[in-house]
């Protein structure tokens, strides 16, 4: 199964009968239902959808789409519009409009949509986030290499990229891009445990060049740069960190220190090894 194919798949017992549903957020926005596409066209409707999907499983009040539905300055939406909205949203769904249940009643009213399992790429994402953690500190680094590439292949571009979020929908998207970016940060950490050095180089440098204030990917650059031969690039990067970075780093001033000092400390594995994939970063 491919990268894009495991990103959603699971099953469910819906009605008797067995159906597949695979919701997207990790890119353009995608709910699948037994193989039929059901995500709306009209641009509120797909903004009230994400917020949903962002909170799955999770009440939404009223108040709260009324916030995201609103004209992003001095207003929110009406409490008719939501219901019309979310009326609107369930005869889109079609299939998967079961999902979205209507929770309490009055000013306490709300919306959940609910998932199984498997059914969000976001879950999976964690999911195999931890699993490359828990298996970097056993000390499997091939298996958490594995694990981290599947995480990051979920990322077909920015999160709900075809969508116009609200201010709800905003804020949880910051904080998946941190969540993605330390996803990262630990795949190139186990690229350079792994001897993947110079495989990586390119995408590493494509990485800084595009984040040049992040501290951890500099040094895993710096550490590649050093362990290919090339010192001198290595102590530019660092300097070029300091150009832009707010404040200075410790732990980098550490590290340009050990590489003047061609401290030991920096060699790494002297051979990768075999069968590992050699394009290990796949995002960023």
């Amino acid at each position: 199964m491919s990268g894009a194919d495991r990103r959603i798949t699971a099953s469910a017992e819906i009605e008797g009968s067995r159906v597949t549903v695979r919701i997207a957020l990790l890119g353009p926005l995608e709910v699948v239902h037994d193989g039929r596409p059901s995500v709306p066209s009209a641009p509120k409707q797909r903004t009230l959808l994400a917020l949903l999907l962002l909170n799955a499983n999770h009440e939404v009040s009223v108040a709260q789409c009324a916030r995201e539905l609103g004209d992003g300055a001095s207003k929110n939406c009406s409490v008719s519009t939501v219901h019309t909205h979310i009326l609107q949203l369930r005869k889109a769904l079609g299939p998967a409009a079961g999902r979205l249940r209507t929770t309490g009643a009055g000013p306490d009213a709300g919306y959940l949509f609910s998932t199984e399992p498997g059914e969000l790429d976001l879950d999976r994402f964690d999911e195999l986030v931890a699993v490359a953690r828990i298996r970097r500190a056993d000390g499997k680094l091939g298996d958490a290499a594995e694990a981290i590439t599947e995480a990051l292949d979920l990322w077909r571009t920015e999160a709900l990229v075809d969508v116009k979020t609200g201010p709800g929908a905003q804020r949880t998207l910051v904080g998946l891009r941190s969540k993605r970016m330390e996803a990262v940060v630990l795949c190139a950490d186990l690229a350079l445990r792994l001897g993947r050095h110079r495989q990586v180089l390119g995408k590493l440098t494509a990485l800084v060049h595009r984040h040049p204030a992040e501290e951890r990917l500099t040094a895993c650059l710096m550490t590649a740069l050093y362990r290919s031969g090339r010192q001198a690039d290595a102590l530019a990067v660092y300097h070029r960190f300091l150009a832009v970075a707010e404040t200075g780093s410790r732990a980098l001033s550490e590290l340009q220190t050990a590489i003047l000092l061609a401290d030991p400390v920096l060699e790494g594995p002297a051979v990768a090894p075999a069968g590992l994939a050699a394009d290990l970063i796949t995002a960023g």
